[in-house]
């Protein structure tokens, strides 16, 4: 309730004109911080302790505080109509990880397309191929592609496992060939320069939730409610470009429904 308070102030302070940095002279408590507004709510995500915080508030300053999680609550599960769980992944190219919670309430991003793959897996490299033609019709309507391999060309060899923090080693060269090697046959595959990233999965993130799933495995989750829409073994892409038209174009409900 605390930081609820604090950030009530911060968003009092932001509809009074006060800017960020001016809260944050006053209110040290709060780190890095940003608003935008949404219908007749105001909200604030702002960094409070070790984690992001959003937090939603009517304008009218009724003294009505609605916390919002950094990720929605679960229980979580890979199947229709259920919250995705939060994962993380590596890219090995900048060295940097990205999750799933990032793209919680985008304002830019309305479906995540997220994609488990494996370097021996023919079909994935179909999909893989056939995901730019995708994402060039649909990232600028909302779309965001999370493309990730979680077995390199070897069945069972995990990309980055145990490696990623130990750039200079030998396992680690070893995978980024394999990556490398990936995209330059996707591109083969398509006649065309990929134009979305790829992504390695070293924690294995999908197996807790989907310990037999086949590959491709796809999910497309909404990112407003970090909903999944569509879970598909395989790759069919009707299905799939029909799915995606529907949550970019029109108003779906919020997952989980009430």
């Amino acid at each position: 309730m605390e930081n609820a308070k604090k950030c009530l102030l911060f968003a009092f302070a932001v509809l009074a004109g006060c800017t960020s940095s001016e809260y944050i002279e006053q209110y040290h408590d709060l780190g890095d911080a940003s608003t935008g507004q949404k219908g007749d709510s105001v909200y604030v995500v702002a960094d409070v302790g070790d984690e992001a915080d959003t937090f939603l508030f009517h304008l009218n300053i009724v003294p009505h505080i609605f916390v919002v999680s950094p990720y929605p609550a679960g229980p979580y599960a890979i199947d229709k109509f259920q919250v995705m769980p939060n994962m993380e992944f590596y890219n090995p190219w900048s060295d940097q990880w990205i999750e799933l919670k990032d793209f919680y309430l985008s304002k830019d991003v309305k479906a995540l397309l997220i994609v488990s793959s494996a370097g021996w897996c023919g079909p994935c490299l179909k999909e893989a191929a056939a995901l730019i033609e995708i994402y060039e019709k649909y990232s600028a309507d909302g779309l965001e592609i999370i493309y990730t391999l979680g077995n390199t060309n070897i069945p069972g060899d995990v990309p980055f496992d145990g490696v990623y923090d130990s750039p200079n080693s030998a396992g680690f060269a070893a995978d980024l060939y394999f990556m490398n090697s990936w995209v330059h046959m996707t591109e083969t595959e398509a006649g065309q320069p990929i134009n979305y990233k790829m992504y390695a999965d070293p924690n294995r993130e999908f197996i807790p939730y989907a310990p037999t799933h086949a590959w491709p495995f796809s999910m497309l989750v909404t990112t407003k409610d970090m909903g999944v829409r569509l879970v598909e073994e395989g790759f069919w892409s009707v299905l799939m470009i029909n799915k995606i038209e529907m949550v970019l174009y029109n108003e779906v409900p919020n997952i989980p429904f009430n």
